[in-house]
């Protein structure tokens, strides 16, 4: 009886044994796990938002045959469609081509760009018009039109600038629920500053920049582990570097009508001309702040970041700024200042604050962009 028993609980225990998964086969039902997840969320996200629209949306003078309204529709393309389609480049093609250097990420990186950067469109149009008209007090439908386009491209900027803290880090359905919440607080941080405050920020050097600098810094401080990081993955290579290169060109080339798409008149001629100034002079002291720090050689992180920092203090100082050597000055500083942040103050944040910082965006997107707030302040003075 005892030997029968003593079988009996071996064949049980083989049975058990023989139940577990590989930890390789633990990994692939793990991922259709999550995949099934992401699918889940994607569509019911994307229905409700087709729901909302239905609801709360119409379009804004585009509709009605009528000689006025075309004349002004007509005046909306021309003036704001041109500043609008390279604004568009810059989100699809600048972020998303500027986010592959990662020499494991890459893929992903230029895929959930693309995704979350469509998805972010439609969210900003609800969210802000539910913000507007709590603002106002007058319950009303929400107009969409190229104006709205223009604005939420400004706001898919500030989520994949986000994006750039925690790249590698978060999965495809914790990006869907994050772009979400994020242009909620972004609509509501624009209208405090630009409503409430009247603070002028046409190319949201606090309200984009910074705004989304901090928030991405902020997520990444919360997901980084306690202890150790795997550094690995966040190398490049030398393809990975050439393919964020492309992306950093679009940037530098199309920063001029990011600033300047929503002024008008010489306004609009001044922050052209400043922001194109200040980048070059920002691309300069990029290379020669990398030559300084790095020993001699030029470093890619720096070039493919720093070089750009002048436009995003030129954002808030474009239309104001009155003489071209301030903005060489603003660029050549804050070029400066970026690649500071890349060489010492992006180590000390991982060291010693445990913020792994993927992209650099405090150092891109954060420091300039409250450089460039404070840079306002000494103007007006």
């Amino acid at each position: 009886m005892c030997i029968r028993d003593s079988r009996v609980h071996g064949e049980m225990s083989t049975g058990q044994e023989s139940n577990k998964l590989p930890p390789e086969l633990t990994e692939v039902v793990r991922g259709k796990t999550l995949r099934t997840k992401f699918v889940m969320i994607l569509i019911l996200a994307e229905l409700a938002v087709i729901l909302l629209y239905g609801f709360f949306c119409q379009y804004q003078g585009i509709m009605a045959n009528n000689a006025a309204l075309d004349s002004f529709a007509e005046s909306a393309i021309n003036l704001i469609y041109p500043f609008y389609q390279d604004v568009h480049v810059m989100m699809f093609i600048g972020f998303g081509f500027l986010m592959t250097y990662l020499r494991t990420n890459c893929w992903t990186a230029i895929g959930i760009n693309f995704m979350i950067g469509a998805f972010a469109i439609q969210v900003y149009v609800l969210w802000k018009g539910l913000l507007d008209n709590t603002w106002s007090g007058i319950w009303a439908k929400i107009p969409v039109d190229v104006n709205m386009l223009m604005n939420c491209d400004f706001a898919v900027s500030t989520v994949l600038i986000s994006y750039g803290g925690i790249l590698g880090k978060v999965s495809p359905y914790q990006m869907i629920v994050i772009t979400i919440f994020e242009v909620f607080f972004y609509a509501l941080n624009e209208n405090v500053v630009y409503k409430s405050l009247q603070v002028i920020d046409l190319g949201g050097s606090l309200t984009r920049h910074a705004f989304g600098g901090y928030f991405g810094i902020i997520l990444s401080w919360i997901i980084s582990p306690t202890k150790g990081h795997v550094t690995s993955k966040t190398h490049s290579t030398y393809n990975s570097n050439l393919f964020a290169m492309i992306g950093t060109l679009f940037l530098w080339m199309f920063w001029p009508s990011f600033n300047a798409g929503t002024a008008s008149g010489s306004a609009q001629h001044r922050a052209i001309v400043n922001t194109v100034l200040s980048l070059s002079s920002g691309c300069i002291s990029a290379f020669v702040a990398s030559s300084l720090f790095r020993g001699g050689r030029f470093n890619m992180e720096d070039i493919l970041n720093a070089t750009l920092a002048g436009g995003v203090a030129m954002g808030i100082n474009g239309e104001l700024v009155q003489q071209p050597w301030v903005a060489l000055l603003i660029g050549f500083f804050c070029g400066f200042i970026s690649s500071i942040g890349f060489t010492y103050i992006g180590p000390f944040f991982a060291k010693h604050l445990r913020i792994y910082d993927t992209a650099g965006i405090h150092h891109l997107h954060g420091m300039p962009g409250v450089a460039g707030g404070f840079i306002l302040s000494l103007i007006h003075i």
